[in-house]
C-alpha cells in the first residue's frame, strides 16, 4: 500500500487537533447541562441535534443512504454501536457518578487502547518514535491530572462511574479501528448522518425511560443553547473531522493526539469557567504536544492513498 502524500496528511492532522478541541470543549459543557439533563437523554439529545441538522444537507444522497443501509447495515450498526449514542451513554452515565479529572486520566488510555487492539488485531506492532512519542504525551496528561505532583495519582479513587467510562474509552478505540473499514460509498456527512439515524434508533427507548423516571426535566435557554452546540458542531462536526483524519494518517496516530484533549479541555475551563493556569500545565502542555508530534513525525501506509474518498 503507497504512501499518504504529506499534502494529505497535513491537513489531516490539522482536522484531528480541531477535533479534539471540540471534544475538550464538549466536557466543559456538558458538565453543566448534566445539572438538569440525565445522562442518556443527553446523549440522546446530542445525536438527535447532530440528525435534525444533517438531514437537510444529505437529503440529495438519501437514495444512496438507503442503499449503502440495505448493503452494509451490520457494518453501520457495528461503527453505531462503539461510537455513536449508545457510546455516548455511556461516557455521560459514568460521568454522572465519576469527577472531570478521572475522565481525563481515563480518556489519556485510547491511545494506548488503540495501540494494544492493533497489535492483537492486525498484528501491527508499535513503531519506535510512536512508543516513545506516546510515553512522553502520557507523562505530560499525568502531570497535568496530578496538578504538578505526580504523588497525588497514588490517591485517585476509582468506582462504577470510572469503571463504566473505561469501557467507553474501550469501545471508542474499537471505533477508531473500525473507521479505517467504514463503507466509503458515502460522504463523511452522510455517513455520519446514518450514524446518527442508528443511534437514535438505539438509545431512544432507554432516554426515554429515563425522562420519565427523572420527572420532568425544564430546560431553559442556555440548555439549548449547550445541546445545539455539542449537537451541531462538536459532535458533528468533530466526528466528520475524526472520519476524514483516521482515513488518512490512521488509527494510531489519530489515537495518540487524542491527548491533546485535556490540553484543551484546561484551556476551555480556565476561559469559562474561571480555573487557573498553573506552571504544571505549562510544562503537560509542551510534553503532551510534544509527544504527539513526536509520535506522527514517521508516515505510514493509510487508506486515503487508495481510491479517491468523497467528502
Amino acid at each position: 500500500m503507497p504512501l499518504a502524500r504529506p499534502s494529505t496528511r497535513v491537513p489531516a492532522y490539522l482536522a484531528l487537533i480541531c477535533t479534539t478541541a471540540l471534544w475538550g470543549s464538549i466536557g466543559v459543557v456538558s458538565r453543566a447541562l448534566m445539572e438538569t439533563i440525565p445522562p442518556v437523554v443527553m446523549a440522546g439529545a446530542r445525536w438527535g441535534v447532530a440528525f435534525v441538522v444533517l438531514l437537510p444537507l444529505v437529503w440529495p444522497e438519501r437514495r444512496a443512504i438507503a442503499r449503502a443501509i440495505a448493503r452494509d447495515w451490520r457494518r453501520f450498526l457495528f461503527l453505531t454501536l462503539v461510537g455513536g449514542a449508545p457510546q455516548s451513554a455511556l461516557v455521560y452515565t459514568g460521568l454522572a457518578q465519576s469527577t472531570a479529572i478521572n475522565l481525563g486520566l481515563l480518556n489519556s488510555t485510547i491511545p494506548v487502547l488503540i495501540i494494544l487492539i492493533s497489535w492483537g488485531w492486525h498484528a501491527r506492532r508499535p513503531r519506535r518514535l510512536e512508543g516513545f512519542g506516546l510515553a512522553i504525551s502520557f507523562a505530560g496528561v499525568l502531570l497535568v491530572l496530578a496538578h504538578g505532583d505526580l504523588r497525588a495519582l497514588l490517591h485517585l479513587q476509582f468506582n462504577a462511574g470510572d469503571v463504566i467510562m473505561l469501557g467507553a474509552m474501550l469501545v471508542w478505540a474499537i471505533y477508531t479501528l473500525g473507521l479505517q473499514d467504514r463503507p466509503q460509498s458515502l460522504s463523511l456527512f452522510a455517513f455520519v448522518f446514518v450514524m446518527a439515524l442508528m443511534g437514535e434508533l438505539l438509545i431512544l427507548p432507554f432516554a426515554a425511560f429515563q425522562w420519565l423516571h427523572a420527572g420532568a426535566v425544564h430546560l431553559d435557554l442556555r440548555d439549548l443553547l449547550g445541546l445545539l452546540y455539542i449537537g451541531a458542531l462538536a459532535t458533528l462536526i468533530s466526528t466528520a473531522l475524526f472520519s476524514y483524519g483516521v482515513e488518512r494518517v490512521g488509527a494510531v496516530r489519530a489515537g495518540i493526539l487524542i491527548h491533546l484533549m485535556p490540553v484543551f479541555s484546561s484551556v476551555f475551563a480556565t476561559l469559562f469557567i474561571g480555573e487557573r493556569l498553573y506552571i504544571y500545565h505549562a510544562a503537560g502542555f509542551v510534553l503532551v504536544a510534544g509527544g504527539a508530534i513526536l509520535s506522527c513525525l514517521k508516515p505510514e501506509p493509510v487508506i486515503s492513498s487508495q481510491a479517491p474518498k468523497r467528502i
